[in-house]
C-alpha cells in the first residue's frame, strides 16, 4: 500500500512538473517569437525610412543640378544670341 501511495504521489508530482516545464517552454517560445517579430518589423520600418530619405536626398540633388544646368544653358544661349545678332550703331 505504501508503494502504491508513493507511486501516485510521484506520478502526480511528475505530471505537474512536466506541465510546468511545458508552460515555461511555451512561454519562452512566445517571448522569443514576439521579440524576433518586433525586431524584424522595426528593422524593416527603419530600412524603408532610410531608403525614402535617400530617395528624397537624391531627388533634391538632382533638382539642384538640373537648376544649375538650366541656368548655365540660359546664360550660354543669351551670350550666343548677343554674338549672333550684334547691334549696329545707327547713329554713326
Amino acid at each position: 500500500m505504501f508503494k502504491t501511495t508513493l507511486s501516485i504521489i510521484m506520478f502526480t508530482l511528475f505530471v505537474q512538473s512536466c506541465a510546468s516545464v511545458g508552460a515555461v517552454i511555451d512561454g519562452g517560445k512566445a517571448l522569443t517569437t514576439g521579440v524576433v517579430d518586433a525586431s524584424v518589423k522595426t528593422v524593416g520600418g527603419v530600412s524603408q525610412a532610410v531608403l525614402q530619405d535617400a530617395s528624397d536626398i537624391t531627388k533634391t540633388a538632382s533638382d539642384a543640378v538640373g537648376g544649375v544646368v538650366d541656368t548655365v544653358v540660359q546664360e550660354v544661349d543669351r551670350q550666343t544670341d548677343e554674338l549672333q545678332n550684334p547691334k549696329t550703331d545707327e547713329g554713326k
